[in-house]
């Protein structure tokens, strides 16, 4: 059975290290940012997210442990309390390689629901990147539903007539 722990600083840098770099990575992938432009928009908007770290109001970074009490993943969501319905926005969610296909996976996101719960939340959201088919998978077995499909085109002059 996981256990969630708050980051500490140290926590954090780590989670910063692994997840700036891969949600950089991840919109040039998608087509919405070039490559020269990715790390510093990625840096930029997860400062904008979490001015003060994990002692940012409203959002919750944690730490995934194991029953021997190994850091297995980290997870963030963020509670947005100006919406009519509160609204959990989960926002990064991974296991590390040694974690993963364990059942661990379910267990977060069980134990994550019910930590939201536990603070009032009534509905969770959250966006995944369409080439993200593992993770995409993982929700839908857990009784997420897609909700909205953004759709994009990259013109260029070779795509005109």
């Amino acid at each position: 059975m996981v256990t969630f722990t708050p980051m500490s600083d140290e926590d954090y840098a780590a989670f910063i290290r692994k997840s700036v770099p891969e949600y950089a990575y991840d919109q040039m992938r998608s087509g919405n940012w070039t490559n020269t432009e990715a790390a510093g928009k990625a840096r930029a908007e997860f400062q904008q997210m979490l001015p003060n770290g994990p002692q940012t109001s409203n959002a919750y970074l944690r730490n995934i442990l194991d029953d021997r009490g190994h850091r297995i993943g980290m997870l963030w969501y963020f509670v947005d309390p100006n919406r009519s319905r509160k609204t959990a926005f989960l926002i990064d969610f991974f296991l590390f390689p040694e974690g993963r296909g364990k059942g661990y996976e379910a267990q977060a996101l069980e134990l994550f629901e019910n930590e939201a719960r536990g603070i009032g939340v009534e509905r969770v959201e959250m966006q995944i990147f369409t080439h993200k088919d593992e993770d995409i998978q993982l929700y839908r077995n857990n009784n997420y539903q897609a909700t909205s499909v953004f759709f994009s085109k990259n013109l260029t002059r070779a795509d005109k007539p």
